[in-house]
């Protein structure tokens, strides 16, 4: 009765409905990072003056790294809450729960801070709105609510109940509006290197680096030299045009090939975040003099469209720049819900929080009470209208669990080497560590730096991101702490990350290989397997029927090591780990020692013309033999 108890408390694992298809899954990525550029572009700009580019350049390592580290980890673990579920398997649970509450506070502040810029877009169509405030009382308490406020909350609340009636309706929402976000974003930079780049005002900022005044709200390090500090400061300014990658990975849950489309969507939201985000800051310095560009904090893309004749004096064309920046805003904020609703259910769903949040509605298979608690917390906030004081935390958070997700990939390339990765971070190198080889991804060990030194800065830098980034941190501990001391579990525990399994594992699959066979077996391994199998290539010299002296038969056996090393080293190049083996003895015997072990998952045997069944040159049927004592694990493969 207990177990059934408890059965029906988890159904989450398997009830989120699989909806999003690849363009969903990349609009997802898209739209998390794509709305950032329209606050951040000016605002890089402002302290970085004319080095903006290469603020945003130093950021990008961070998000180009951690969004291959959630590829590779999102396709292996395709589970819904991200860096939570990879620290947890990775490290433990309580790791686990701070990569996760580090991202809800960066959810819900999203979710409130582009409610509010896509009212303040809304003001170009309704200019009455930026003008315009209404005083609530509430509980005896006078409280003065502006009418963009008002907007935001009522746009959040629309959000929460698109994202209740389910994930599909949410994700076509982010498709329309970023596909109009990457026409016009396209057009812009188009137009404005052809119509309105001046290579001489290029050259003449480029120069420049780094505000050189001093600036009251920075913490700065030391007293000179401001135009080095202010760059730093932009550097950290520049990571916020980078949060919300992680977006594809929380909805792995419900994506309908994560294996496949997680690797194209991560790629292609990076390229597409990158060649707008540098790509507009390059242009930009050719465009508009920084200081200009710097003062438009609300409005950067407006101001330089602005500088393109002919179209930026056209009010239908500001209109369409206005309703872009409303669009994509708008798709941020729906993102920040469904990000946030599925860390929460994810966080629940293994014990992190109380299990009350990981209620599936049985119609719409959506976690309603995370996207109702959460979604009305960021509903208020946007509300309030004034969330300057909570910027800092927005990256000090996010940096911390991106941190985490690329030392989460380099431990489980190590400790989980078992589990089959459909796409992997390309570049890896070898390292030797008391006579144990570690496998180390080399844009998760860069990423890994430049997080951490990017996030050192925003504690150095951001006096109001070091209180409120290291209170959140405090009061999440003490949540943490009273939850799993009311289930009696211990805080480190990594029992409940032991039950995270991926999508598949490897397999160990013994290749049998007549000596004769060696001309299309890489072609007809590579066509009918895919590299979640482990190969181990094996011909046997055999004794049932030839008399041969040991000298003969090690002469044959080296023979065919070399024509055996060289089919591995085919099969290698093309993703697959091989081992090979060449036997003695009786054919059958080692067969049937072979196929029974446990240490092989299949047996496969090439079959092709002239392989027929019965007795071949003298050799037995290998399907025979194998066939005979182990008949679940055979696998013929057709040449």
């Amino acid at each position: 009765m207990g177990s059934s108890e408890e059965a029906k408390t988890q159904p989450a694992r398997a009830a989120l409905k699989r909806d999003i298809g690849w363009f969903g899954s990349f609009s997802m990525g898209y739209a998390d990072v794509g709305a950032d550029i329209y606050v951040a572009l000016g605002l890089v700009a402002a302290y970085a003056a004319g080095w903006a580019p290469i603020a945003f350049i130093i950021a990008s390592i961070t998000y180009i790294a951690t969004g291959l580290a959630y590829a590779e980890l999102a396709t292996a673990y395709p589970y819904a809450g991200g860096a939570q579920v990879y620290s947890m398997k990775a490290i433990n649970d309580f790791a686990g729960f701070l990569a996760g509450w580090l991202v809800m506070l960066d959810y819900t502040v999203c979710t409130a801070l582009f409610a509010i810029a896509t009212t303040g877009y809304l003001t170009f169509f309704f200019p009455i709105l930026a003008h315009t405030s209404f005083v609530v009382t509430i509980l005896g308490f006078h409280m003065s609510v502006n009418a963009i406020g008002v907007i935001a909350f009522v746009i959040v609340l629309s959000l929460i109940c698109i994202n209740i009636v389910g994930i599909k309706e949410a994700s076509n929402l982010n498709i329309a509006m970023v596909a109009l976000n990457i026409g016009v974003l396209s057009m812009i930079i188009i137009l404005g290197l052809f119509m309105a780049f001046n290579l001489g005002l290029f050259d003449s900022q480029i120069v420049i680096r780094g505000l050189p005044e001093e600036v009251g709200h920075i913490s700065y390090l030391w007293s000179a030299d401001y135009g080095n500090q202010n760059f730093l400061y932009a550097v950290t300014l520049a990571m916020s045009s980078f949060i919300g990658i992680e977006s594809i990975a929380q909805a792995a849950e419900e994506t309908k090939r994560p294996d496949r489309i997680i690797p194209r969507a991560t790629k292609m939201s990076i390229v597409s975040v990158l060649v707008f985000a540098v790509g507009l800051s390059f242009i930009s310095l050719g465009m508009i003099p920084w200081e200009s560009l710097g003062a438009s904090l609300s409005d950067p893309v407006s101001a330089l469209v602005q500088t393109i004749p002919i179209f930026g004096q056209s009010v239908y064309f500001l209109a369409i720049i206005a309703f872009t920046g409303f669009a994509i805003c708008l798709v941020s904020s729906n993102t920040g819900i469904i990000g946030v609703s599925r860390v929460v259910f994810s966080m629940s769903n293994f014990d992190l929080l109380p299990k009350w949040f990981s209620k599936i509605n049985p119609k719409t298979r959506t976690p309603v009470r995370t996207i109702i608690v959460f979604g009305s917390i960021g509903a208020l906030m946007a509300l309030i209208g004034h969330l300057d004081w909570v910027a800092d935390l927005y990256n000090f958070g996010a940096l911390l669990s991106y941190l985490m997700v690329n030392i989460s990939l380099i431990i489980l390339r190590h400790t989980d080497r078992e589990t089959y990765r459909s796409w992997r971070v390309p570049f890896s190198f070898k390292l030797n560590v008391r006579g144990i080889q570690y496998e180390i991804p080399l844009p998760s060990f860069l990423g890994m730096i430049a997080c951490s030194s990017i996030w050192i800065l925003v504690v150095l830098y951001h006096p109001m991101g070091r209180l409120l980034g290291f209170s959140w941190m405090s009061i999440g501990i003490i949540i943490y702490t009273l939850h799993r001391r009311h289930i009696d579990k211990p805080l480190l525990s990594r029992d409940i990350g032991a039950t995270i399994k991926p999508m598949t594992y490897k397999m160990n699959a013994l290749v049998l290989l007549r000596p004769e066979e060696k001309e299309e077996v890489c072609e007809s391994i590579s066509n009918s397997l895919d590299a979640r199998f482990r190969l181990t290539l094996m011909s046997i010299i055999s004794t049932d029927k030839w008399d041969l002296s040991l000298e003969k038969a090690d002469e044959y056996r080296r023979l065919l090591e070399s024509d055996l090393e060289k089919v591995a080293s085919s099969l290698e190049s093309s993703g697959y780990d091989t081992k090979l083996s060449v036997q003695l003895g009786s054919l059958r015997r080692i067969v049937a020692e072979k196929a029974t072990s446990e240490e092989y998952d299949f047996i496969i045997v090439l079959r092709g013309k002239g392989f027929k069944k019965g007795k071949r040159n003298g050799f037995e049927d290998m399907i025979s033999l194998v066939s005979a004592v182990a008949p679940g694990k055979l696998m013929v493969v057709r040449r």
